[in-house]
């Protein structure tokens, strides 16, 4: 399947057949900007290595379009059941109410996927972490002894498990900086101490410049978004990767993952250097933004270090994707 294929008639006539309000105005949304940019998602379909990557990278713009209607039950109900079963891990029935949502987290034991960790977490994000391995990729992931720098810390999920990933040569440097997450982050840390003692904490929001005062837009727990913009009266001063590599004499970066809510192109403008001179490997979340499937590959690739790309989906909806670069 190719995007030249995908027929804008028959996607109009599918759009009355969703029934959610919001998936229906998404998809509409969506449409309305892939009429006149479709032609930028061909640069990342002819980028990727992997011709089941490309089917499925065409799969998921599709779906999109589309509002889910193409979504099959047997799909559906294999990601609830991942999602359902998720909670067997369940360490006790102990929750953490968080301030910003009515999200509770509950305590899992994650040994029976091989990493010595008990934390507060979400099971939807926990099993796309753990059971289906976002941010890891067979040709794009973390080593023994690999220096990461993990944007987007959350919880601190992220940073326990890429701590473990990475042995006891290895490094974690996380960035979070809103309060409601650090909570929580910071009991997860200390309930286990032998791997958070591999990580290292940078309470300050990822961005192209260093010292630039953002304004809190959104706060939802793990769906935190910065404007440049006064419209809140808290704000934060962001840091860049490369300030924090050169001022913390960081002496290599071997993997950045990024998952900051739309704010991943900045953070990639602001560690071009430590792309050049380290060439890390790359897992960076492309769904917050239309034209994230175009902007973010473009920026690694016109940096002309010979990056292959890789793709993947993690959810049936096609939102949570991955664009890795190696």
């Amino acid at each position: 399947m190719k995007f030249d294929n995908i027929n804008l008639n028959e996607i109009k006539k599918l759009q009355t057949e969703i029934k959610d309000i919001f998936a229906k105005e998404e998809a509409e949304k969506y449409f309305a900007w892939y009429k006149d940019n479709y032609e930028k998602l061909n640069y990342i379909y002819n980028l990727l290595e992997v011709d089941e990557e490309k089917e499925l990278y065409v799969k998921t713009v599709y779906t999109k379009l589309v509002g889910h209607t193409n979504i099959s039950e047997k799909e559906k109900q294999k990601y609830l059941l991942s999602r359902e079963q998720f909670d067997k891990l369940l360490v006790d029935d102990s929750i953490r109410k968080l301030n910003s949502v009515t999200r509770k987290l509950k305590f899992y034991d994650l040994k029976n996927f091989g990493y010595d960790l008990k934390l507060y977490g979400a099971r939807a994000l926990l099993d796309k972490l753990v059971v289906h391995n976002q941010y890891s990729h067979k040709n794009c992931r973390i080593y023994d002894g690999d220096y990461i720098i993990d944007g987007g810390g959350c919880w601190g999920d992220t940073a326990l498990i890429f701590a473990e990933k990475a042995g006891k040569k290895g490094k974690v440097f996380t960035f979070e900086f809103f309060e409601d997450n650090l909570k929580i982050l910071k009991e997860n840390f200390s309930l286990n101490q032998n791997t958070s003692k591999k990580v290292v904490l940078i309470e300050k929001p990822l961005y192209n410049n260093s010292n630039k005062v953002l304004y809190l837009n959104h706060a939802c727990a793990d769906i935190t978004t910065l404007t440049e913009n006064k419209n809140n009266l808290q704000k934060y001063k962001s840091v860049s990767i490369d300030d924090f590599v050169e001022e913390s004499k960081i002496e290599k970066i071997d993997f950045i993952k990024l998952d900051i809510e739309g704010s991943e192109l900045a953070a990639l403008d602001g560690a071009k250097k430590t792309i050049e001179k380290y060439k890390p490997k790359l897992a960076i979340a492309a769904y917050h933004k239309y034209d994230d499937y175009y902007e973010i590959p473009k920026f690694i690739n016109e940096l002309n270090l010979g990056y292959k790309f890789y793709f993947a989906s993690y959810t049936p909806a096609g939102t949570d994707t991955v664009i890795y670069a190696k």
